[in-house]
């Protein structure tokens, strides 16, 4: 959908903004994909950062520790892994299961 959305804009603007509706659905929605991973993830990295984020954090919380290295390797690398293996086996092979092979139409 947020690609359909971006894709059908006209201007810049209009498609930066149309990916985040669906995408913060999705990830609201608790689904656990690559595409929204790679969405909230970083934004939790840069605000992590910053002075505003050090001021939130309460006295006695933990701050954020999340890393570039830790996102690709603990999370990105193996979230997408799971996204290939589970789309290709519900998808792939779930609908061949219940279609199988149709034979060609006779002329």
């Amino acid at each position: 959908m947020a690609i359909y959305l971006a894709t059908t804009s006209t201007d810049g603007v209009s498609k930066a903004v149309l990916l985040w509706p669906p995408i913060t659905a999705f990830v609201a929605l608790g689904f656990e994909h690559s595409v929204a991973n790679m969405t909230f993830i970083p934004l939790g990295i840069f605000l992590g950062g910053t002075e505003a984020y050090a001021k939130l954090v309460v006295d006695g919380a933990a701050p954020l520790v999340a890393t570039w290295n830790g996102f690709f390797i603990n999370n990105l690398i193996p979230v997408t892994l799971g996204n290939f293996v589970g789309g290709a086996f519900f998808v792939g092979i779930l609908y061949y299961i219940a279609n199988g092979i149709k034979p060609a139409p006779k002329a």
